[in-house]
């Protein structure tokens, strides 16, 4: 009997490709369904694995080194631990893995050493969605398509958002809260730099500071956390905690989050329904960030407006356009030709609540055509 799990593959390089595969994970379980989590970089060579800190120090201090390396391709398999890929493949094959969904490409060349795997054994290929939550190829996608053209032939292709066609097709719900009007709000703005902390976020932030205006700041460096507050608000993401690294017998979740309290240690919880940051996005008038994935997916879920800053790749300047053509984001330098007025983002609140509402739920979508698939 094949197995009726369904294994769900992230990636630690952003929470955007990272934390979408969580919220499916629990979604699933609302309908009976069972998953598994993996995270890419734990069949990385140790070595290439110490230098992810590296690397994620290096763009959040320099954004054009981080652009930069959005437009060199990379051929991932350079990284990866052979024995560790070769390991989880016989894991995957004794437990008759059937249902995979994907969020990052560099998934794909253990995907293809798997299925070949299977079909020589003579079972049939494995059923895999390729979920897509950019408007546009991110970079691991980016790098596949040049190295391995025709990986699109063998794989569901699913789109969250189109910039080729500028629709939302689908959404990932998050929580299960109903929407805060937008007149109960807070009046701040959360303000960061998408999973790795990069961007002109800072910057942006330090004028809005001295215009008054209310922030809800996420840090990402421990020196950062003992900034004075100045009437804002800060929080954080456990700065030790790694997607990839979980304690034996346990499952990946969402990061460990706190408020970052003058004069007290903060206290890291991770939450069950959704990750921390999206507890004070339903709450906000609006998010300043890059247009990253995981930003649109909070954006629309609780149809805050997005404040869009300078994009990270040509797939975040894709989702900036979308967003910005939708009517459901803006760019800062529209905002403050605006005067940095709160109701100049109401509409983008009500068109955001429509997008929401006509947008097929990801979801529910899989759940349907899983239960087909197996009937």
């Amino acid at each position: 009997m094949m197995n009726r799990n369904v294994t769900i593959l992230c990636s630690g390089f952003g929470l955007g490709f990272y934390i979408p595969g969580i919220l499916v994970a629990r979604g699933l379980e609302k309908f009976g369904i069972s998953s598994d989590i993996y995270v890419f970089e734990s069949v990385l060579d140790p070595e290439k694995q110490r230098r992810i800190d590296d690397s994620k120090a290096a763009y959040h201090h320099h954004f054009a080194a981080a652009q930069l390396a959005t437009r060199l391709p990379k051929d991932i398999r350079d990284s990866i631990d052979a024995r560790a890929a070769q390991q989880l493949i016989e894991q995957w094959d004794l437990e008759e893995r059937e249902h995979f969904i994907a969020l990052s490409g560099n998934w794909v060349y253990i995907l293809d050493l798997y299925r070949e795997h299977r079909i020589s054994k003579g079972h049939r290929a494995p059923d895999v969605d390729l979920l897509y939550v950019d408007s546009d190829y991110s970079p691991s996608w980016r790098s596949m398509k040049k190295f391995v053209s025709d990986f699109k032939s063998r794989y569901r292709e699913v789109w969250l958002y189109r910039a080729e066609i500028g629709e939302i097709e689908r959404c990932i719900p998050i929580g299960e809260e109903e929407t805060v009007p937008y007149d109960n709000r807070r009046l701040s703005y959360v303000v960061h730099g998408g999973g790795w902390g990069i961007g002109t976020y800072r910057n942006e932030a330090e004028e809005l500071e001295r215009l008054g205006i209310a922030l809800d700041i996420v840090a990402y460096l421990e020196e950062e956390a003992g900034q004075e507050m100045n009437g804002n608000r800060w929080f954080m993401n456990d700065p030790k905690w790694k997607a990839w690294e979980t304690s034996p017998g346990s499952t990946p979740g969402f990061p460990p989050f706190a408020e970052l309290v003058p004069d007290e240690t903060p206290v890291y919880k991770a939450p069950l329904e959704h990750h921390g940051l999206y507890g004070i996005i339903r709450q906000a008038s609006g998010i300043i960030s890059k247009p990253g994935a995981g930003t649109l997916m909070d954006s629309l879920a609780s149809a805050t407006p997005l404040i869009m800053l300078d994009p990270f790749g040509s797939h975040e300047a894709h989702n900036a356009t979308l967003w910005q053509k939708l009517g459901l984001g803006i760019s800062m330098a529209d905002w403050k030709a605006e005067g940095y007025s709160r109701e100049a983002l109401r509409p983008l609140h009500e068109r955001l609540l429509a997008a929401r509402a006509n947008a097929k739920d990801y979801i529910e979508e899989y759940a349907h055509a899983f239960a087909a698939f197996n009937s």
